[in-house]
């Protein structure tokens, strides 16, 4: 599934010094992080999931309830929407370019200071955030519903998070009234670079045995498992044989090959053949933050993840059923985006080479009318790409809108390599 690479993004989005330690005690005393008024230990906030991506709402000062991604790999608070920033009226204090993954050049961010952020009855005062302009990049389009920001370290940085998939809701503690109990799951050790969480307890078996690798816990990724390119090669994993389209960053398409490790492996839990995607090296341009790789929420739906940065560990618990789900890839070889409305018009975005939607005659910029004799807008994005991606011989049937023309296509879905 190539719907989501959305933290890869912003990973690159970080104005906290490197190596700055926190404690609970200065966190308090300097009014960072989030808290409520009340004596509640935990409160409580639903969420929506979107192709394995949390959707959450915030609030920033008087404003109406926005919609955020939650994204553990991102270190500043982006604010993507340009009617809610003209409504803020606040003034930026200066301009920036941000340079992250993709073929394209930097685009234009401005930063907004002092703004209260809201999520549920937490929150948190006198935050910096950096606006982003529609134009420039709209996420709503490619995760399938109206997506107005990126939340990321500031929620984190004094709570203690649960994210509970399963029931898709967050559970948000004070830190002090947090005490791990076995009940709750697996305790790994995390390391904050950059304010963001690598795992260094997940075991990767290439070809030639075991491989070191230091993981980003990336909320705000699809994905299963990335990894870099550099010293990849056929010998370690199996993977396609040309480069592509693994979706949209920052600075435009990231190219690269999708492949599979022979075996993943955290504490107890063991995967095998796991869909991975190794960006080429020219496309993370100077991205220094990426290292090793990461794993997404395709990974994180099968358990409720617990983060607790102030103490530097991650909980995992199985949810029953999920965490011994095949993980899969997309088997049509299409990538889409939603516009209108609702988010239910959708388009091809790309087709890969030798797939088959592309031996289908299936074309870029194609609108998607029906699906096997369903009506497309009665799906959300992340139901299509479920469907693309159910059943290896199930038979897809599609009609197009081409200008002013309609195409009616067939095609198998088939693994892609």
């Amino acid at each position: 599934m190539r719907t989501a690479w959305i933290s890869i993004i912003f990973a690159l989005l970080v104005f906290a010094s490197k190596g700055d330690e926190r404690t609970l005690d200065s966190l308090k005393e300097f009014g960072l992080g989030f808290h409520w008024p009340t004596k509640q230990k935990k409160i409580e906030v639903p969420f929506e999931l979107h192709a394995n991506l949390v959707v959450i709402p915030l609030k920033i000062n008087a404003s109406d309830t926005l919609r955020f991604l939650l994204d553990t790999g991102l270190g500043t608070t982006l604010l993507t929407d340009t009617t809610v920033f003209r409504q803020l009226g606040i003034k930026p204090i200066r301009q920036i370019e941000l340079l992250g993954l993709g073929d394209g050049p930097s685009i234009q961010a401005q930063v907004l200071i002092d703004v209260k952020l809201q999520v549920g009855k937490a929150a948190a005062y006198h935050q910096n955030l950096i606006y982003v302009s529609s134009d420039q990049l709209n996420l709503s389009d490619y995760v399938g519903t109206k997506i107005q920001g990126v939340l990321g370290y500031e929620l984190f940085s004094n709570l203690v998070v649960t994210i509970d998939y399963a029931k898709q809701r967050l559970i948000l503690t004070q830190a002090e009234n947090y005490r791990y109990k076995k009940r709750a799951g697996i305790r790994f050790p995390i390391a904050l670079i950059d304010n963001k969480p690598y795992l260094q307890a997940a075991e990767i078996q290439s070809k030639k045995g075991p491989i070191a690798n230091r993981l980003l816990l990336d909320s705000g990724a699809g994905h299963v498992l990335f990894l870099e390119d550099a010293g990849v090669d056929s010998s370690l994993f199996q993977f396609s044989a040309k480069p592509v389209n693994l979706g949209k960053g920052l600075n435009g398409a990231i190219m690269g090959k999708m492949g599979r490790v022979p075996e993943l492996r955290l504490g107890p839990w063991t995967w095998s053949n796991v869909p991975t995607a190794f960006p080429i090296s020219k496309f993370l341009k100077d991205t220094s933050h990426v290292q090793g790789g990461s794993l997404g929420g395709e990974f994180f739906r099968r358990f409720v993840v617990t983060f607790h940065y102030l103490d530097q560990y991650v909980v995992f618990k199985p949810i029953a059923r999920r965490w011994r789900q095949k993980f899969e890839l997309g088997l049509s070889g299409l990538g889409l985006r939603a516009t209108g409305p609702q988010f239910r018009t959708f388009f091809v975005e790309f087709v890969e080479e030798n797939s088959p939607a592309e031996e289908a005659g299936v074309l870029p910029g194609d609108e998607i009318l029906m699906i096997n004799r369903v009506r497309a807008g009665n799906y959300r994005l992340g139901e299509i790409y479920h469907l693309l991606k159910k059943k290896e011989g199930k038979r897809i049937e599609m009609l197009l809108k081409r200008g002013n023309s309609f195409q009616l296509v067939q095609f198998t879905l088939r693994p892609l390599f």
